[in-house]
């Protein structure tokens, strides 16, 4: 019986057998050998005259079974006793080798079964080529394989032996080529020159002549499946290639297919009539011929599944090729077998066919008809050429059906139910498939119908396919899917010339190689390694690297003494001299003769050197190469490991075309086990810096710790820092460079108001650097509030993390105290401070003794008192010199540091301060900076002694009474107290590796450029909390479940054995699926040290040049690095953890994901509490970042309240927080592993949210009350400010008011649409006025709107207004008659009436002047369908507005609103409005408006914004055109074209923004990117909450002009009920958050007919769920105000309108 460690493994192309009875089966064999021998005999003597020719063409492989003896012991295996069907058994002799192999084979499993185990096969006597050595267990045999057998090595890796290719010294009996081989060079010596130099000629054709053949299997190595799995490849054989020497191995198709494949018909094949034919053409990609043949492949495609003939375009010269060289010189597309998959014609057969009478195309014109048959023949892609190729192509444009696909928009989707039944599904694969960006379009009855299909591919916009086959074109149903990979596999191939020729050269290749020790593969490849290296017109220069980076970047992947073939453009091979002095290249000029290469065409060289470099051991290509791209495509074809190619780096391309298509199922995942990189981290500072860094936030806000701008007014005029560095890492630089205006001018109240300079003086903390760091922010805070010099202390020894050889002894070597910082705090050396103030006219006074013993000291000190250089004698000098001086009389432990105005300046404190303070201090005794503290010339801190150490955190330890005072120190540290830039600088080049690395992986960069890898902190060393000294199994069961699948983990550390993680990182990649997740063995913990999930600072550091660095500084490196992950967990009590926490808290990370390793505190970051006095130095704190850059006193975080002050179900609020990365997508099998540290997070914040939540708060979403129960709370908490604060938003932060106009009418549908849009204007703070424009009102109709106004609006604020006009909505005719109605004229003359008769405008008829407006008033002109996301403005400067740039082309634009450049929405007209220009008479400006600049600059609409001067040249000439403009088109939008028409006639062009506005979800020109770059998990909350705590980017309004959907819920403004603000009206219904973007909701139904669905991809359907949340919640939040202000207790409160049932 034949027994395998495990089953066999489908890749082997023989079995080889473990063991069988030893002396039966020793005799057996005998006898068989002996029966070959006399078979052959007597079949040679009697028929070698008449059977000679049959002989020679024996199938090579075949005969192999004959010749050797291993290939008689893998038939006896089993795996070599082939069906009838893949074996040739025409001739006898094979066929007796079967039939006995069969009964030999029978009778060896029925003695193994009597013997019920395996017994050892000692074949050594008799195969000296084969030796398997006995040993415990039968799956640790070891087969010893000798070099060149790769078949055999193959089997024997397949069955879990081990290999050993060195032990075959001592074999005698070698194959008949090794033989000769080894004569030839042992007889060397004895021949004569003559003969030495013959045989040196022929021994290149003797090598060709005796590679070995090889017996391939179907499957493809990793790319392939079991048999049992593949019924295609029933009947199915691997193709042969016609060639003077044997290169069948390179042959990855199967000829014939399999059976089921050879008979298969496309359901999707097209009808034709008797005696018609339906065709395809298509014209060449114009580019060259990668992606002349990717688009051709997406044709042929297409072809086999509609069955339509296939017509090829005429013969013309493509794209770098010439000679007319066209498909069919490359592909054998005429030959019989690939004819019967697809009919193939050329151009000139089908016009000779279609151009007569009857036909498609019927030229009546005979010159026409000529002059295309002609071109047919041969034409140029010139069109003013006589043979220009468009004679047909126009012609096949115009009359064919031209298929409406483009590449980047659309995936072709064929779906049986799609064309049979006219549907339009949208499977989770379909969605998958497309993706976000691109729409299905389906392949049906307008594709199907027409006569002649037509691909305007070579178009390049419009229509190009410039993508792969298998993610252009896409079959829902799995099997045919893989029958159209399998056809291309199968019949999509180079001819066979140039894979003779390049089989050639691989033979050579491997020959070399063999002779050096290398080994050729199952798959016949190996044997060296090639690269692509492209120097040629690639347009992405970023990766036209030196050759020294080529060698550097790839170096750990070759083997010594290993042949690198290089195929390239670079025709100076100097160019490599820095591989050549490693390895010996090879090129293709190196085998011109050898391999007859002459005789192709110079156009196939690359063609050959494709198949060349697709067979090496190992490939290395240039990225955005379609040429290294192809030979990955080869790889894959051939089976080879994705662990052996890359693309520097991108080891996963086309794994669609090539993964199990030989089975019927859609294969999701990777079919080959994941394992480390051979490269391991990305350290290659070249391809850094050719990447992009992550994108860059403009607005100043950081994440969920910032505000919204209109409340930073401290920010005006300031820039996001920089950092300088060789890499672009200005992403990691938190602080702001400049600061804002007002910072910059600040002066502190807290000076005092002499000329003296006054100096702080201090000893550095005894501690480790982050103690030290925490005294040094507390000190240079006092400095900077009291206006003092800081003295640093004398230069001495640090006691730094980890190091006991100190190279750093200067605070000036972490910190950089620029010309900025200096202007804050002016800063000297101690050496500096005793040079100004040592002379006779300073403060010191020193004679020469003095003041040389002083510079000693400031040179080198030491901290023990008994050292003759003790630092403490410098400052007992200078204490002793200064009579004004003072020691400050703090303590950290004991104390707590006031600055309060009222008590520096008149030595009393109001109460409502001294509350405040006693908060603070909380027990400890406050010390109030007063004239004590600021007077003394110098004040120093003795820091180093324990009673005056300051071991807190300044903004724990100091308070400032004047929250704006208080934000502003805080943003000083922030800004100036950071690492220098050459930290970042390193750090960032790390950060930026992990980045790239994770993003290969699926993860993502969240919007500040943090994460995509998470962290660690783990506190090995000294730590004197030991209960948070945690061990490597306490650290993963306490973090586990925070951790994604595959996720790369950083760990930042002070172990510096890394074995210490060995048991953690098993854990996470087995957990995560990872290299090891599957193996079934016991594994040594060493096989895990090199990992591909976890991070170290060693791993980088070659890569940042850290060697470059002091010691000290690595430290700061690690902790700047761990701040940037997406989650973090650190070591509680450490306060290098804590100041990773802070510098996250900088950037904006949620707290959601900061956790404790310590399980009694892992929560701690999630707690809510701002500040804990008393807690010490342990952790840091929220208050010391979270809204700093305002100007009031913060109690509470930005992820505590929602909206309207009612806290949302915890799951919902969680989701927001937690996806403000996106999460990596995952297979459904790991659906559990990946939610893991998605429901922690939820269960945390269940935890820490529910103990202050009142136990009769909502905690479904659909019964979450919006309400409120005063109107004063109701402001504070739906509005978030009292009812006082309102004044301070008449202007806008930089000083400039804002009059937002819409214009109604007095009908009840646009008097909810009026509350509304006043609602959500409050509700988000909207500076300036805002009026409703209410024209044609009866005097009835006015009292009553403005009563309701007064009771119901103005509550909301004094801001509002409403303003009534006459009635302008007439038609009149020629003679003034009116003749009827269009209400849109309102808008125009309404504004136009309100300019000149508000008395906010003081407009003068006589002069033409305003007379009470002031200077800086602009007017915003929005409709009242409309909700106001985001505040409306005249500054765009903050880098989130996109403007319309057409053709991709960037459009300098300007970035504020001011006299002469008025700003609009884009409307996507372009220029329509051109049509009217003759309205504006003959001589307007407007006729010199081009096409370009009409669409650059007047294709807009509301919002329009502009100053109030340029509004009315404009409102005014508007009016003058809308009537006449109507009367030549008396349909909607003449209104907006009369607009843009009057703007041109009066010379003033608009800047077009994009993003001001959403309305129609399919459209362009609108904010709809900041919708889809939301995280799926946040659309919905992101529409319901668009205030200041949602921090993400959006759109400034939301037009709600159409309908939108959410599975069940609609919204359309046209469903509405008109009194839905009444106490008896019930609420709408709204959609459940956390289900809103399931593929469940992803249709809208049809407002007319509900019975009708749209399914809706998934860019649609976020799309739709944020406008629908958005405004179904806000109209109940609108209806919840106005209850709570207006109705009794009992007002309906329900959500049950469903406008779907109205």
């Amino acid at each position: 019986m034949m027994i395998f460690s495990r089953p066999p493994v489908y890749r082997s192309a023989r079995a080889v057998p473990s063991e069988a009875n030893s002396s039966r089966g020793l005799s057996i064999i005998l006898a068989l050998r002996i029966l070959i021998g006399v078979t052959s005999l007597v079949m040679i003597v009697t028929t070698v005259a008449m059977l000679l020719p049959m002989f020679q063409s024996i199938d090579s492989n075949l005969r192999g079974h004959i010749e050797n003896v291993p290939a008689i012991q893998s038939i006896l295996s089993g795996e070599g006793v082939t069906s009838s069907d893949e074996m040739d058994l025409h001739h006898g002799v094979h066929k007796n080798i079967k039939d006995h192999a069969q009964g030999l084979r029978e009778h060896l499993i029925e003695q193994a079964r009597a013997n019920k185990e395996l017994d050892v096969v000692k074949l050594k006597e008799d195969f000296k080529d084969l030796s398997i050595e006995r040993t415990e267990k039968p799956e640790d045999v070891k087969v010893v394989i000798p070099v060149g057998e790769p078949a055999i090595a193959a089997s024997a890796k397949e069955n879990n032996y081990v290999v050993d290719a060195e032990k075959n010294g001592d074999d005698e009996d070698d194959d008949d080529s090794e033989q000769e081989v080894g004569q030839t060079q042992g007889n060397q010596q004895e021949k004569d020159p003559t003969q030495q130099k013959k045989e040196a000629n022929d021994s290149e054709e003797e090598k060709l002549q005796h590679f070995p053949p090889l017996d391939l299997p179907l499957a493809r190595g990793f790319s392939g499946l079991p048999m049992e799995k593949t019924p295609a490849l029933v009947g199915a054989k691997r193709g042969t290639i016609e060639c003077d020497v044997n290169v069948n191995a390179l042959a990855y198709w199967n000829e014939p297919q399999g059976k089921r494949d050879e008979e298969f018909v496309s359901p999707f094949k097209v009808s034709q009539s008797p005696g018609k034919t339906k065709y395809l053409t298509f014209e060449p990609d114009g580019g060259g011929w990668n992606n002349i043949r990717m688009s051709m492949e997406n044709i042929f495609v297409i072809a086999a599944a509609t069955g339509r003939t296939l017509v090829l375009p005429p013969p013309q010269n493509l794209y770098l090729l010439d000679n007319n060289l066209m498909y069919d010189d490359f592909f054998p597309i005429f030959t019989e077998h690939f004819q019967k998959r697809i009919k193939v014609i050329e151009m000139e057969e089908f016009l000779t066919k279609e151009l007569d009478e009857g036909g498609y195309l019927n030229a009546e014109n005979a010159t026409t008809k000529q002059n295309m048959l002609k071109v047919s023949k041969s034409c140029i892609s010139q069109r003013t050429a006589d043979n220009s190729c468009f004679f047909i192509t126009d012609v096949l444009r115009e009359k064919a059906y031209v298929a409406q696909i483009k590449d980047s928009k659309n995936c072709l989707i064929f779906d049986e139910g799609a064309y049979l039944r006219n549907q339009s599904p949208l499977t989770p694969s379909i969605r998958e498939f497309c993706g976000k960006d691109r729409s299905p379009l389906y392949y049906r009855d307008d594709m199907a119908k027409p006569d002649i299909l037509h691909f305007h591919t070579s178009s390049n916009d419009d229509y190009r396919i410039l993508n792969h086959f298998y993610a252009v074109v896409h079959f829902t149903d799995p099997a045919i899917d893989n029958y159209m990979k399998r056809f291309v596999r199968d019949f999509i191939h180079y001819r066979d010339n140039l894979y003779c020729a390049a089989g050639k050269i691989i033979q050579l290749l491997q020959e070399e190689g063999k002779q050096r020790g290398f080994v050729v593969d199952e798959e016949g490849a190996g044997g060296y390694s090639a690269l692509h290296v492209r120097r040629g017109d690639l347009q992405y220069k970023e990766v036209l690297i030196p050759a020294e980076e080529w060698y550097e970047t790839t170096k750990k992947l070759w083997q010594p003494k290993e042949i690198l073939y290089i195929s390239t453009d670079e025709q100076d091979k100097s160019f490599f001299d820095p591989l050549a002095k490693h390895h010996d290249l090879r090129y293709l000029e190196d085998y011109t003769e050898k391999a007859g290469l002459s005789k192709l065409d110079k156009h196939f060289m690359g063609m050959v050197e494709s198949i060349l470099a697709s067979r090496g051991r190992l490939f290395v290509g240039t990225w955005h190469s379609t040429f290294s791209s192809y030979i990955m495509r080869l790889r894959g074809y051939y089976g080879l490991s994705k662990f052996t190619r890359t693309l520097i780096d991108d080891s996963l391309s086309f794994l669609p075309s090539r993964l199990g298509i030989d089975g019927d199922k859609r294969i999701t995942g990777d079919l080959e086990p994941n394992k480390t990189s051979p490269i391991g981290p990305l350290t290659n500072i070249t391809l850094l810096q050719a990447s992009d860094p992550p994108a860059r936030p403009h607005h100043l806000s950081r994440g969920v710790a910032g505000l919204p701008m209109a409340e930073t007014p401290a920010l005006v005029g300031a820039s996001r820092g920089k950092i300088q560095c060789d890499v672009d890492v200005d992403f990691m630089a938190y602080w702001n460079d400049p600061q804002g205006v007002r910072d910059r001018e600040f002066v502190t109240p807290f000076r005092m108001n002499d000329t003296q300079t006054r100096y702080i003086t201090f000893w550095q903390d005894a501690g480790r650097f982050n103690n030290m760091r925490m005294s040094l922010e507390i000190i240079f805070v006092i400095a900077a509030a009291g206006r003092k010099t800081i003295v640093l202390p004398p230069t001495q020894k640090m006691n730094l993390e980890y190091f006991d050889n100190d190279s750093i002894n200067g605070f000036e070597q972490f910190y950089s105290f620029g010309e900025e910082f200096q202007k804050r705090v002016p800063v000297l050396t101690f050496a500096e401070f005793v040079k100004r103030e040592g002379g006779p006219d300073g403060i010191l006074k020193l004679n020469n003794e003095e003041s040389k013993r002083l510079l000693e000291l400031a040179s080198f000190c030491e901290n023990r008192r008994r050292s003759n250089i003790y630092c403490g004698e410098a400052f007992e000098t200078v204490l002793k010199k200064v009579p004004s001086s003072k020691i400050a009389p703090l303590s950290d432990a004991k104390n707590c540091l006031v600055f309060d105005i009222d008590t520096f300046k008149h030595g009393k404190m109001t109460p409502r301060a001294q509350e405040a303070v006693n908060s603070f201090c909380a027990g400890r005794m406050p010390v109030y900076y007063t004239n004590e503290i600021a007077d003394p010339i110098v004040l120093h801190f003795d820091t180093f002694e324990p009673e005056h150490r300051l071991l807190a955190h300044f903004y724990n330890f100091i308070t400032f009474t004047d929250p704006t005072i208080d934000n502003y120190f805080k943003r000083f540290v922030r800004d100036f107290m950071h690492y220098n830039d050459k930290i970042f600088c390193a750090a960032g080049k790390i950060v930026r590796s992990l980045q790239l690395e994770s993003v290969e992986r699926g993860f993502e960069v969240d919007e500040e450029g943090g994460g995509g890898y998470s962290s660690l902190h783990v506190r090995r060393d000294d730590l004197q909390y030991k209960d948070a000294v945690l061990s490597e199994d306490k650290w993963w069961e306490n973090t586990r479940e925070l951790w994604k699948d595959k996720e790369i983990l950083y760990i930042a550390t002070d172990e510096h054995d890394n074995k210490f993680f060995d048991n953690f990182v098993l854990r996470h990649d087995v957990s995560s699926g990872g290299s090891f997740a599957n193996s079934n063995r016991l594994l040594n913990v060493m096989d895990f040290i090199t990992t591909e999930s976890f991070r170290f600072l060693s791993d980088y550091w070659d890569f940042a040049n850290l060697s470059s660095f002091s010691p000290e500084h690595i430290g700061m490196i690690d902790a700047v690095v761990a701040s940037r992950g997406h989650a973090f967990a650190g070591t509680f009590f450490s306060t290098f953890t804590g100041y990773i926490n802070r510098m996250r808290g900088y950037h904006g990370h949620s707290k959601f994901t900061a956790f404790y390793s310590w399980m009694p505190k892992k929560l701690e970051m999630q707690n809510g509490k701002m500040i804990e006095p008393l807690t010490g130095f342990s952790r840091e704190h929220p208050i010391g970042w979270v809204s700093i850059d305002g100007d009031k006193k913060v109690y509470h975080d930005n992820e505590q309240m929602s909206s309207t002050g009612v806290d949302r179900p915890q799951t919902n609020q969680m989701r927001l927080n937690s996806n403000s990365v996106i999460e990596q997508p995952n297979n459904d099998g790991n659906k559990q592993q990946t939610n893991r540290a998605q429901e922690m997070r939820d269960q945390n914040l269940q935890v820490l949210r529910s103990a202050g939540n009142d136990s009769d708060k909502p905690q479904n979403a659909q019964t979450v009350d919006h309400g409120i129960k005063s109107l004063e709370e109701g402001m504070i908490n739906s509005l978030g400010f009292l009812p006082g604060e309102d004044d301070e938003l008449e202007r806008t932060v930089d000083g400039k008011t804002l009059y937002t106009v819409f214009s109604t009418d007095c009908g009840t549908f646009q008097h909810w649409q009026s509350y509304l849009l006043f609602f959500s204007a409050i509700r988000i703070r909207q500076p300036g006025f805002i009026t409703r424009i209410a024209s044609g009102c009866t005097d009835e109709e006015k009292q009553e709107a403005k009563e309701w106004f007064e009771e119901h609006i103005q509550v909301m604020s004094t801001r509002f207004r409403i303003f009534f006009t006459p009635k302008f909505s007439e038609v009149k005719d020629e003679n003034g008659k009116a003749k009827g109605d269009y209400k849109y004229f309102n808008k125009p003359f309404g504004v136009l009436h309100y300019l000149e008769h508000s008395s906010d405008f003081g407009y003068d008829k006589n002069t033409g002047k305003f007379t009470t407006i002031e200077e800086e008033a602009y007017v915003v002109i929005i409709d009242p369908d409309m909700i106001l996301l985001r505040n409306l403005t005249t500054d765009f400067s903050d880098g989130t507005a996109k403007f319309w740039q057409p053709h991709a082309k960037h459009i300098q634009r300007k970035n504020r609103v001011q006299p002469g450049t008025p700003f609009g929405q884009t409307y996507g007209f372009g220029h329509t409005w051109m049509k009217f220009i003759d309205q504006a008479g003959p001589g307007s400006p407007a006729r010199k408006v081009d096409e370009k600049d009409a669409e650059l600059h007047y294709q807009v609409g509301p919002p329009y914004i502009a100053h109030h001067r340029d509004m009315h040249k404009i409102v005014s000439r508007w009016a003058d055109l809308v009537p006449k403009v109507h009367a030549s088109f008396p349909q909607l939008m003449s209104e907006m074209y009369a607009y843009s028409l009057a703007a041109s006639d009066v010379q003033l062009p608009h800047e077009v923004v994009d993003s001001m506005m959403i309305s129609c979800v399919d459209c362009y020109g609108e904010g709809w990117d900041f919708i889809d770059a939301i995280p799926d998990g946040a659309a919905c909350t992101s529409g319901i909450y668009p205030n200041k705590l949602n921090q993400l980017t959006l759109p400034k309004t939301l037009h709600y002009c159409q309908s939108y959907g959410v599975g069940n819920v609609l919204f359309s403004k046209y469903l509405m009920p008109h009194d839905i603000f009444t106490c008896e009206s019930a609420l709408l219904v709204e959609p459940v958050e956390e289900e809103a973007m399931s593929p469940a909701n992803a249709f809208v139904l049809d407002r007319g007919n509900k019975q009708k669905r749209t399914d809706l991809n998934p860019k649609m359907q976020k799309r739709n769920v944020f406008a629908t949340c958005a405004m179904t919640s806000v109209v109940n939040e609108a209806a919840l105000f106005f209850k709570k202000h207006h109705c009794k207790a009992n007002a309906t409160k329900e959500r049950k309108i469903n406008l779907l049932q109205l």
